[in-house]
């Protein structure tokens, strides 16, 4: 048989080492592109929502100010409110229609500047009756607790009971002086007292007399026991009980 020889030949062969990731350089310039590109976006969507509340606001607020909040604006405010809004809703279909976040807030805290205090008088007006009810109902309550004769308040001493009615009185006094001075203001005027003042004189009472009224009843002393007698002495009971010798007659 035919013998065949190999022939091998041998080459050295270069390796080049390489990525697909992009470099250093290059991904910290991207990272930051997308961080701006990120807070570009945020920015749009707050200044959209900006423009939206200012256009809500301008509606609603003229449709209160000319129902609800005219008794609690006066006719030259109610005027020139009204007259403020035009021009905000002008401005804003007009130049107003493509500008920055901070200058629809402006606009819309130009705004309320003088819208909201009607508002919180139209709140106030509503709000205030019924805490002063509560508060009158408190009054009421403390102050039948601290004078009634029941059994579980008898442990109640005279001095915390006038305790109690002083701090009582002192709360009554307080609300008709408020209620009284508020009578007298047009609607249109600042509050004298607000609601949120008379349901934390309700709560104070409650913390102040609660503790007091509420005070657990002490419990009863034990009665003591009698001391037991010493040994080999006779108790006066037994002295007492031992039976008379009889004399025996004899006929």
């Amino acid at each position: 048989m035919r013998k065949v020889k190999k022939l091998v030949r041998k080459a050295d062969l270069t390796v080049l080492q390489a990525s697909q990731c992009l470099d250093a350089a290059t991904l910290t310039e991207l990272a930051k592109r997308e961080r701006e590109m990120h807070t570009a976006d945020l920015l749009v969507g707050a200044t959209e929502v900006a423009k939206n509340s200012l256009e809500e606001y301008i509606y609603e607020a003229r449709a209160k100010v000319e129902g609800d909040y005219a008794p609690f604006i006066e006719a030259a405010d109610q005027k020139q409110f009204l007259s403020n809004l035009m021009e905000a809703e002008d401005w804003l279909y007009d130049e107003g229609d493509d500008t920055t976040k901070d200058a629809y807030l402006e606009k819309l805290a130009g705004l309320k500047a003088l819208g909201e205090p009607a508002a919180e008088r139209f709140r106030e007006d509503k709000e205030r009756p019924k805490a002063a009810r509560e508060l009158r109902d408190a009054v009421a309550q403390w102050a039948d607790r601290a004078t009634s004769q029941e059994e579980r308040y008898a442990h109640i001493t005279p001095e915390e009971r006038q305790r109690v009615i002083d701090r009582v009185e002192k709360v009554q006094e307080w609300l008709d002086e408020k209620l009284e001075k508020q009578s007298q203001k047009a609607k249109w005027d600042a509050p004298i007292i607000f609601a949120n003042e008379i349901a934390k004189q309700c709560e104070d009472l409650k913390y102040f007399a609660t503790p007091i009224m509420n005070r657990p009843k002490p419990e009863p002393k034990p009665e003591e026991a009698a001391p037991a007698p010493e040994a080999g002495s006779a108790t006066p009971a037994a002295e007492g009980s031992a039976a008379p010798e009889q004399e025996m007659d004899v006929d």
